[in-house]
């Protein structure tokens, strides 16, 4: 009796703090060792690169130490998926494909430059492509200030009438806002993760024979050993986007 899986091509998020950044370089090394690791876009240091990137397009950072500072989109599939290729050259053209859609959907005004590394890394029995990219957005939502001030001094917040706190949208090419918050707000907020996913099947994975299966969290979508270098756990915070500062 033979039992018949269906094709599944997997996208996910993986985010990162600034503490996290150094075990990127660890893990990438461990896989050139062990595994075919092929680069479409390759990086120095991660936070070498972060830094890079931070310059060149001007962006700032309300530091926190909770801070999510670099995100990963990673595609990957299960084996009945990459089976149905017909050869590495056609997996390649999948990858590219993928790789063309990140910068589409993450990419800083839909170019590279946010983004400092994409790798293929092919293991015996997994095939994964991550883009690494600062989640930088030249919209986002800020505070409406009052006159009002605190017992300490401090402005407050603008309210309307029932109450609630007022914000205006801001536009700033030149000097963009990394905001993991306000990164995914700009691509639908609450819902932008399951959007993505529908879109990502919609516009790529369907084209190659993947079938649409149900959501999964972040934390399924990452390996074992992913999960413990990142002190993943299932039910974690980080397994579904999260927003700490929605306005809504």
């Amino acid at each position: 009796m033979h039992y018949h899986r269906d094709k599944h091509a997997t996208i996910s998020v993986i985010t990162h703090k600034r503490k996290d950044l150094a075990s990127i370089d660890e893990y990438l090394r461990d896989c050139e060792q062990q595994f075919e690791v092929e680069y479409i876009k390759k990086l120095t240091t991660t936070e070498q690169a972060w830094s890079d990137v931070m310059k060149s397009t001007n962006a700032t950072l309300n530091n926190r130490g909770k801070n999510i500072v670099l995100e990963c989109l990673q595609f990957g599939g299960n084996r009945e998926f990459w089976n149905g290729l017909n050869s590495e050259q056609e997996i390649r053209k999948y990858f590219d494909a993928c790789y063309a859609y990140a910068v589409h959907k993450i990419g800083f005004l839909h170019t590279h430059e946010n983004i400092i590394c994409a790798v293929i890394v092919t293991e015996p029995n997994r095939r994964n492509l991550f883009v690494f990219y600062l989640p930088i957005t030249e919209v986002w939502q800020a505070k409406v200030m009052s006159s009002n001030k605190s017992g300490r001094g401090n402005k407050l917040q603008m309210r309307d009438e029932s109450g609630t706190p007022m914000y205006r949208q801001r536009v700033e090419i030149d000097n963009p806002r990394l905001s993991h918050s306000e990164f995914w707000k700009a691509r639908g907020g609450l819902s932008s993760y399951s959007d993505l996913q529908e879109d990502f099947f919609e516009k790529i994975s369907k084209k190659y024979g993947a079938e649409r299966g149900d959501s999964l969290s972040l934390v399924k979508n990452t390996t074992e050993r992913q999960r413990e270098r990142f002190c993943r756990t299932d039910g974690d915070s980080l397994d579904a986007l999260y927003f700490d500062d929605m306005p809504f």
